[in-house]
């Protein structure tokens, strides 16, 4: 809030026409400053109630005239509050006599009268029509509604008069000691009774003048929530004609005096009155105040309460006679920068409005693309809403698809986020206890939503992120390394996984007790895994694969590796296969714009020759590519999504079953699918990453989950190595270099690195793929259908064909 300098009252004194100094000055501020000239030359009346009229009269014809000056556009309209109520209390003159029956009741009613006269004036024609439309829509309302708004206005009185700031105003200035009233109702009576008759008219009129000086100061304060401010320039000035020793103007001027130095509140009025002799006072000052010396001396005589402390004579010199060669010099308008004072006026508020609407926009954008369960924009800042998915890395209060409607699949999915929650938590805890122990993150980055409750994506990730948690669980409590595991969505088919990539680097740049040491899962092999590939290659992170098996992948980072197998070696293994049932046409549909679908048939033709024919089925399986004979197979390259058309294209084209080709697929397609799809008595080879376990202390992971066990366990082992024999843990920066360095050292096994899903043989120390790494051959057979080739307790399960690779348990004729 800034400080309203003092103003002085200033005496004009000129001996000759000296009321024209008025009518100069007045023309001067023209309709930029706000002021009123006044006739103050009038005798005081000799009753002190007449006196308080005289002088409420001049305050009324002032504060009329600053309200409506012709300047309120450019410094706002001045608004009288306090004193238009006081005046209009003071105007009714009841008798006290007429109070004695109901006087609060009385009182509270002129309160509402005075409220009610606030409202906009209007013609009379008008306000009955007005009255004629209010009286219609409320016989038309509710019953309650009606009451509401007959409840409306008494509970306005009922708060104005207790907590308006009016109201509270007169109660806590000390003219007329309010506080002898119970309330301002009680006040307000003591004011319309005529109080210059029944009590002290000095009090009255000294009320009269801290109103109006009040109102002033509130209209020219400046704030910082104000919308229009008021230039320095433009404080209203008080012009007084006639003023002199025997005049009202005199008994104004002394109030004036008076009610600063008892206040000591500050007040924009600036006083200039006219006249041919100065005030007679009952003390002279010994040395006469100028405008120059005025305000040293104003602090020590507002506190001796001197009747002139705010007084200041000025003589001016009479006019020169008029020559006709030396036309009189007019003083002129004066002339502001009103820009600069509207500018000022308006800057704060718009700033404060832009703040406002971009915090309000930044907030609803943050809001509408926030997919965290909070309010607060400040939480799970790393996700946002992309494509009707929540993608981006998640806090621990977080659960990716918990909205999912196929129940069992949600639970699992929840559940195995919770317990990853719970070793994260097991993890801190025994990094805080041991200090020296290696505490690490790893970010598991795969696809974590799905819009088909029915797509095995789910599924098989519900799996990994079970054998998350057992991996964390097992490096916790033998392993000699903590590990926290943070979950990262790369959204559908990984459509977003190069924005999240790179949240992730911001994530891994962030300073840590437990620093991001790897990315792990990446989703399978999908373009956007690609771009994120590179990506945290680019800025020093270890990548390691899942599921991922595209030939491209290794190219685009030296830090890439992954726990299963290639799509050339797959390839390998189904032509083999192939061979073993002696088909000799094979029929491969693929999806040419799919990396891993276009690369595993290229590779799949590759080793099979002129005996494989590539067949694009994106969007559908032409009927003639089908060829119905048992000894033509018919191989399926292409996404799990898609699985269901190759079937209903088979069952279609070849009806009699006898004649139906061989059906194999990919490694996309798995057991979840097909216990929903497959028809029965068809019968399925599929190539199976994760077919037999080759490791023991592991029991209850499968599938996928086994290969999540083996790429976080790839990580603490390379962990393990490079810190292994170091009394001071912190002496090695465990960041992605490091862990790209220990794998590489792991490599240097000739054995291979131990995971249970089969050992993991990267060939070289700067190897990044597995070589031979274990694969198998499934077979599922629809119900309703003997298996005679199953083995006696797998009749409802898939069984192994052929499981071949770098492994121990190599069954069938495999590869050479």
């Amino acid at each position: 809030m800034e400080k309203i300098p003092d103003q002085p009252i200033i005496h004009l004194l000129r001996e000759n026409d000296a009321d024209a100094l008025i009518d100069q000055l007045s023309g001067h501020l023209g309709t930029v400053v706000p002021h009123v000239a006044l006739d103050v030359g009038g005798t005081p009346a000799e009753n002190q109630r007449q006196r308080s009229v005289q002088i409420r009269k001049l305050l009324d014809n002032a504060a009329l005239r600053l309200r409506d000056a012709d300047a309120w556009p450019r410094i706002g309209r001045l608004r009288f509050r306090r004193y238009a109520l006081l005046s209009w209390l003071l105007k009714k003159n009841v008798p006290p006599t007429n109070l004695t029956h109901a006087p609060h009741s009385d009182t509270r009613q002129l309160l509402r009268e005075y409220l009610s006269s606030r409202r906009p004036r209007r013609a009379k024609e008008q306000s009955q029509h007005e009255a004629a439309i209010w009286e219609s829509a409320a016989q038309s309302l509710p019953w309650y509604l009606f009451v509401l708004s007959l409840a409306f206005f008494p509970l306005y009185y009922a708060w104005w008069v207790r907590r308006g700031r009016v109201a509270r105003w007169f109660m806590r200035q000390h003219y007329l000691s309010p506080r002898e009233s119970a309330d301002f109702p009680s006040f307000a009576r003591r004011l319309i009774t005529t109080p210059s008759r029944w009590e002290n008219a000095e009090q009255v009129r000294k009320l009269l003048v801290h109103a109006f000086l009040t109102d002033l100061a509130e209209s020219y304060t400046r704030r910082l929530w104000r919308w229009q401010w008021v230039p320095k320039d433009c404080y209203p000035v008080l012009l007084l004609r006639n003023l002199g020793d025997a005049t009202v103007g005199k008994v104004l001027i002394r109030l004036l005096n008076e009610v600063r130095n008892e206040t000591g509140a500050p007040d924009p009025l600036l006083v200039i009155g006219s006249g041919s002799e100065p005030l007679q006072d009952s003390e002279t000052p010994s040395a006469p105040a100028t405008l120059e010396t005025w305000p040293e001396k104003l602090q020590e005589a507002r506190r001796k309460r001197s009747n002139t402390a705010w007084y200041v004579m000025l003589r001016v010199a009479d006019e020169p006679p008029a020559v006709d060669d030396e036309p009189w010099v007019l003083l002129g308008q004066t002339s502001l920068t009103l820009k600069r004072s509207k500018l000022l006026r308006r800057v704060p508020a718009l700033l404060m409005f832009l703040l406002l609407l971009g915090g309000s926009a930044g907030y609803l954008q943050q809001y509408h693309h926030h997919c965290g369960r909070s309010w607060w924009p400040w939480t799970n800042v790393d996700l946002w809403s992309a494509d009707d998915e929540c993608v981006g890395i998640a806090d621990s209060a977080y659960r990716f698809s918990s909205d999912i409607s196929e129940t069992s699949l949600r639970d699992r999915l929840i559940d195995a986020q919770d317990e990853i929650d719970r070793e994260n938590a097991l993890a801190e805890g025994k990094h805080r206890l041991e200090r020296n122990l290696p505490y690490v993150t790893i970010v598991y980055f795969s696809t974590l939503t799905g819009r088909d409750p029915d797509s095995s994506t789910l599924d098989g990730v519900a799996a990994e992120l079970e054998g998350l948690a057992q991996a964390q669980a097992k490096a916790r409590r033998d392993g000699g390394v903590a590990i926290r595991v943070v979950l990262a969505n790369g959204g559908a088919s990984m459509r977003q996984a190069s924005e999240v990539a790179d949240r992730i680097v911001e994530f891994a740049a962030r300073p840590s007790d437990a620093p991001v040491v790897g990315v792990v899962g990446l989703g399978g092999s999908w373009a956007g895994t690609a771009r994120a590939i590179s990506t945290l290659g680019r800025h020093g992170l270890t990548t390691v694969g899942t599921v991922t098996s595209a030939d491209e992948f290794p190219k685009l980072s030296r830090l890439y590796h992954q726990v299963g197998p290639t799509n050339q070696w797959e390839a390998q293994v189904v032509a083999q296969h192939v061979r073993n049932l002696g088909s000799r046409n094979v029929t491969v549909y693929y999806n040419e714009n799919d990396i891993y679908s276009n690369n595993l048939a290229l590779d799949i033709k590759a080793q099979l020759g002129d005996m494989a024919e590539l067949e694009d089925s994106q969007h559908s399986i032409p009927a003639d590519s089908v060829r119905c004979s048992p000894d033509s197979l018919a191989f399926f390259a292409g996404r799990a999504d898609q699985f269901g058309n190759y079937l209903s294209a088979m069952q279609d084209q070849c009806v009699d079953v006898n004649d139906r080709p061989r059906l194999m697929a990919s490694d996309d397609t798995t057991k979840f699918l097909l216990d929903r799809q497959l028809p029965r008595g068809v019968q399925l080879d599929y190539i199976d990453f994760t077919g037999l376990r080759v490791q023991e202390g592991t029991d209850g992971l499968t599938g996928r989950a086994m290969l999540a066990f083996d790429a976080v366990d790839l990580v603490r082992q390379a962990v393990r190595k490079v810190t292994d024999g170091q009394d001071d843990i912190g002496a090695t920066p465990l960041n992605g270099q490091a862990v790209w360095y220990g794998i590489a050292r792991l490599s240097e096994n000739r054995d291979g690195i131990r995971a249970i899903s089969g050992p993991i043989d990267f060939g070289t120390p700067s190897g990044q793929v597995p070589v031979r790494k274990a694969i198998s051959v499934m077979r599922i057979v629809g119900d309703g259908q003997d298996r005679p080739e199953a083995p006696r307790d797998e009749t409802n399960k898939p069984w192994v064909v052929m499981h071949c690779g770098n492994t121990p348990l190599q069954t069938g004729p495999c590869p050479p």
